[in-house]
């Protein structure tokens, strides 16, 4: 668990009436794993970028980032800024931790939209799950040969749990909120 104080951080757009992740947002904005925009939202129910999912893993299991991390990804920038490791050095903090992979060998496709399923996999990986005992049927169908293992780890570790509409019918290729991303960072801090 990161080493952060937690503070107070509100949002306008966030509260049990606006998302059913408020709680979750709240507590991981406290401790300084999640941030809004600039105009004091959130955006619970919007989607993220894959190099943000890097920036929050890597935050959320508390990794060490020095600036002199090298990230074997062509298409991940520096920048310069108010976070000058974002987001080269926690992606490459991110792959070297085993957490993430490219889209193929030498590309991260930083601004490609994170789904569900990819969120699920760097959550399982970032928490060391195991494989389930074999009888152990999640609440959802095969749907990947890459993504369902993590995620079946994910469902019996009860990762998966405060994820509204997770079953039969949920979908994994869809972009993963703000929101759900925050409720499945909460469960693996827990």
């Amino acid at each position: 668990m990161p080493t952060t104080t937690t503070t107070q951080v509100r949002f306008a757009d966030v509260s049990q009436a606006t998302t059913p992740y408020s709680v979750e947002i709240d507590h991981l904005a406290s401790l300084g794993i999640v941030s809004g925009s600039g105009d004091g939202l959130f955006h619970p129910g919007d989607s993220l970028k894959r190099q943000q999912f890097a920036k929050i893993i890597v935050r959320a299991c508390d990794y060490t980032v020095t600036g002199s991390e090298i990230c074997p990804f062509v298409d991940v920038a520096r920048q310069t800024g108010t976070d000058p490791f974002y987001p080269y050095y926690y992606v490459a903090v991110a792959y070297h931790e085993g957490v993430t992979n490219g889209t193929d060998a030498t590309h991260f496709s930083p601004f490609r939209t994170l789904t569900r399923a990819q969120m699920i996999t760097m959550v399982a990986r970032a928490a060391g799950l195991q494989e389930p005992p074999s009888s152990y049927q999640p609440p959802f169908a095969t749907f990947s040969g890459v993504h369902y293992a993590p995620a079946r780890a994910a469902a019996y570790a009860g990762l998966l749990d405060g994820l509204v509409g997770m079953g039969a019918g949920y979908d994994f290729s869809a972009p993963a909120t703000r929101g759900e991303v925050c409720a499945v960072i909460y469960a693996f801090l827990q």
